[in-house]
């Protein structure tokens, strides 16, 4: 998801596109995931007089936008992503405003995900972790410590292979 702005800072000067909408169903398993999840959202959205071309985020893939909602995100909440509506040639684009209907007949994750977050790694208690250089982590499965980098990038991975999995 791109960094959002505040909605407290004055807008720069000059033309800017239209505020587009999009409305989007979200499973209730998908709420407060450590990693984002994917919605399709197409490229062309309804706008006054037609259609608009929206702004693609460097983060996002076509017609997928990453969203990260936390736990007690509302049914019919809206978000805002600031610079991904109507892109304007001279000059700033739009918001893109996600309706998010979120539905709580899918509470349960699919296997691939509920694997993929069995296999992230938990912090160690305080009282237990290590006070030297490296910090360790206990494993939901049994196996040796890893350091934190190492697990870093072993939750990047997995991350990326449950996102894929979930939209094959």
């Amino acid at each position: 998801m791109t960094q959002l702005g505040s909605i407290f800072e004055p807008e720069a000067p000059g033309p800017r596109g239209r505020d587009l909408h999009a409305d989007v169903t979200v499973p209730a398993w998908a709420l407060g995931l450590p990693f984002a999840y994917e919605v399709r959202v197409p490229l062309d959205l309804a706008a006054e007089g037609g259609y608009a071309r929206r702004t693609v985020s460097s983060l996002d893939s076509d017609d997928r936008v990453r969203l990260s909602l936390p736990s007690g995100f509302p049914t019919g909440g809206v978000v805002r992503l600031r610079g991904q509506g109507e892109a304007l040639e001279g000059g700033r684009p739009g918001d893109l405003l996600v309706h998010v209907e979120v539905d709580r007949r899918r509470a349960e994750p699919p296997p691939e995900v509920k694997l993929a977050l069995a296999a992230m790694p938990t912090p160690a208690p305080p009282a237990e972790a290590d006070t030297g250089a490296a910090v360790t982590y206990r494993l939901p499965v049994q196996g040796p410590s890893l350091d934190a980098n190492t697990l870093t990038w072993m939750a990047a991975l997995l991350a990326l292979v449950a996102a894929a999995m979930m939209f094959a």
